[in-house]
């Protein structure tokens, strides 16, 4: 609005997948084809979206699940998909070669530019604070505990799970035997009370796990005794483990970390998932950790993510398709204000 208004160049910025943005932007598909809208419950196979071959309805973002789509959150996404449609480029955190096809779709609509991620390639040895609550400093910690043997457990800042949820990822934990650094935010649970963990477990697991309120994440993925990530999915801890070379246990809470899961463990092959099932259990908790961390399937997921993160090593390379593709909008954008200036100029002509 404001670009229209004073007649600048309009570039969109999106932070999370490709495939999330193409699923918005078609949402007129979703909706005619009847899988969008309260009163519409198609199950099937959705392969109609320009580059994406196929999606099941169950990896569509939460907010395409609702009942009630009216809320004014849905309102907003309706809005900014509505106006992105007159945006001049779009830049998106990802990268061409993990999505090419919906990329190219996309590009030729408008001009779109993948540019991730969007991190510099030495992050990981000038570690900063990445917000303001306190966080605990794990290194003394993990610098006891064996290369590749600690599991790293975080929702992010926002996600919340359920209290039988984190009940039995609690048993899960203790059972697998495994070590850990858990990240458990006072808030995971709900805003306006405490989280409870099963009674005696802090005392159960104080040799082998470690549980914090807040911790700068890369700080922990980093660190070679780390070996494997239970993640929410958000997009920046996923790029963010993949980086660190480490496979994910997906457990997506809402939003767009249920499509993330969808490329993390069917499309990239570089995590599975926590449950198969609606409702999670103990046991397969457990089985999930250890199928993680040691064995032929977490040597064959290892194997996977390194081949990721050298995507993400040559995207942002001076010849990698990232570097390549923001010098290129660069360059457009600079021919895109020269004409909007001289348009400019010849409307104040007499």
């Amino acid at each position: 609005m404001i670009a229209k208004k004073y007649n600048l160049v309009n570039v969109s910025f999106w932070t999370e997948i490709a495939l999330v943005f193409t699923l918005y932007y078609h949402l007129h598909l979703l909706k005619s084809n009847g899988h969008f809208a309260s009163n519409c419950n198609r199950k099937d196979t959705i392969d109609y979206i320009p580059g994406v071959k196929a999606i099941e309805p169950t990896d569509l973002m939460s907010y395409l699940h609702d009942t009630n789509i009216s809320t004014v959150l849905h309102q907003i996404i309706y809005k900014s998909f509505d106006e992105v449609k007159a945006a001049d480029f779009i830049l998106i955190n990802t990268v061409h070669e993990l999505e090419s096809e919906t990329i190219s779709a996309l590009h030729q609509k408008q001009p779109t530019f993948a540019i991730g991620p969007i991190f510099p390639s030495d992050f990981t040895k000038s570690i900063v604070a990445t917000s303001l609550w306190s966080e605990s400093d794990c290194t003394q910690w993990l610098n006891t505990k064996p290369t590749g043997s600690v599991l790293y457990v975080s929702f992010g800042s926002l996600a919340h799970v359920s209290q039988d949820d984190l009940m039995e990822i609690a048993h899960g934990l203790w059972l697998s035997g495994v070590s850990f650094v858990w990240v458990l935010r006072q808030d995971i649970v709900d805003s306006r009370e405490a989280y409870s963990l099963p009674v005696g477990f802090e005392d159960s697991i104080k040799d082998r796990g470690l549980i914090v309120t807040w911790c700068t994440q890369i700080a922990v993925m980093s660190h070679p005794s780390v070996g494997g990530f239970l993640t929410h999915c958000g997009w920046n801890s996923v790029l963010e483990g993949i980086w660190c070379s480490l496979p994910l246990l997906c457990f997506p809470c809402f939003s767009d970390q249920i499509p993330n899961r969808k490329l993390v463990v069917n499309d990239w092959k570089i995590g599975i998932n926590l449950c198969d099932e609606k409702s999670i259990t103990m046991k397969e908790v457990a089985d999930k950790i250890n199928r993680l961390m040691s064995g032929k399937s977490a040597d064959g997921l290892r194997s996977e993510v390194k081949k990721v993160k050298r995507t993400l090593e040559n995207a942002i390379a001076t010849d990698g398709s990232s570097e390549k593709n923001f010098n290129q909008f660069i360059k457009d954008l600079e021919v895109k204000i020269h004409k909007k200036r001289g348009l400019a100029t010849l409307s104040q002509l007499p």
